[in-house]
């Protein structure tokens, strides 16, 4: 990841998709809207960019803060913007083309490396609920994934995770063959695949069934939390007062997400028609995603030193950056309600 790659001409023509609470609309550049307050409203417009190129369930609470009025109560209206690809959403923070957005904790790392000026500002969900995952009834294993194929998005985050699957496994890379795509499901039911590689609150409703789970501990993983919410730096340090304002609302609406999680799934299958996902499998998402929320304290958000270091240091084994930068280079809690 260089310089070069941060270049605002490397998101500034890309056609994305812009949506606010009113719905679906193509903008041709993701710097059309400066974050203000309207004239005609005391609003302070924020844009929020998802970590896909495409909608899905962990929106909801976004969605939610949308249509029930978290974010105006707070002060502000907030959009949905979603990158051309899922390497872009650390460009859009970087060249202030967003003010906030969704991220893998790997993403960040990767991106305080390559001196990006990002930083973590809460924590979306609070465990690696991250694996293999086979098809109902099979017999792989740990024990057999030695000459098996396995299904990788091509991402930062399984790039870092799959070498602690091998370890435990006692394999090396070359034990396995790799198969990058866009879609994993198909591939995996239709035996091209062994396995796939993904997070139980989508991998289990997409592929039906109970599939075989090799999970977090199990996959020797590194216990850390997968998804974060991040901003600009510099933007953290003008514009506090307004992402203090966008976590606060963002703990109304994912409380209200937990309590009411037919209609807030509801919400997300009207504002996403054409997201491809039906409602059963969002109900099922959703119904996976909520325990991932709190901590054992039962809060929302709250990042701790120890998961920032101990995923950096991960990172350092498996080759993916050179060093691991003290914990405050990629967090802080300063903004959390």
């Amino acid at each position: 990841m260089d310089a070069q790659a941060f270049d605002r001409s490397c998101v500034k023509h890309r056609l994305v998709r812009f949506v606010t609470a009113g719905g679906l609309a193509l903008v041709a550049t993701v710097t059309a809207i400066a974050p203000s307050a309207s004239a005609s409203s005391s609003l302070t417009k924020v844009r929020f960019a998802y970590d896909f190129p495409w909608p899905d369930m962990e929106l909801i609470p976004v969605i939610v803060a949308q249509k029930e009025g978290f974010f105006k109560a707070h002060g502000l209206k907030v959009s949905i913007v979603f990158p051309p690809t899922t390497s872009t959403t650390v460009q859009m923070l970087a060249t202030k083309d967003t003010e906030v957005a969704l991220l893998s904790t790997s993403d960040l790392v990767v991106a305080v490396k390559a001196k990006v000026p990002v930083v973590s500002i809460a924590n979306y969900s609070m465990k690696n609920n991250w694996g293999l995952f086979a098809m109902p009834g099979s017999k792989l294993s740990l024990a057999t994934l030695k000459g098996k194929k396995v299904f990788s998005w091509g991402d930062t985050w399984t790039t870092a995770m799959l070498p602690f699957v091998l370890k435990k496994a006692g394999l090396t890379a070359k034990d396995i063959t790799v198969v990058n795509g866009e879609a994993d499901t198909p591939l995996l039911k239709s035996g091209k695949v062994d396995f796939v590689t993904n997070t139980t609150n989508y991998a289990i409703p997409g592929i039906g069934g109970k599939p075989v789970q090799i999970v977090g501990k199990a996959a020797g993983v590194p216990a850390v939390p997968v998804w974060v919410y991040a901003t600009g730096s510099s933007y953290a340090k003008k514009h506090g007062k307004t992402v203090s304002a966008f976590m606060a609302a963002m703990k109304d609406a994912t409380q209200w997400s937990i309590d009411n999680q037919g209609k807030a799934v509801r919400y997300f299958d009207k504002a996403f028609p054409d997201s491809g996902y039906t409602h059963a499998y969002n109900v099922q998402a959703w119904k996976l995603t909520v325990p991932l929320l709190k901590n054992k304290s039962g809060d929302f958000f709250v990042q701790t030193k120890a998961q920032w270091s101990t995923l950096a240091r991960a990172m350092v084994d498996v080759k993916q950056i050179e060093k691991a930068e003290k914990p405050s280079a990629y967090f802080t809690n300063k903004f959390l309600p």
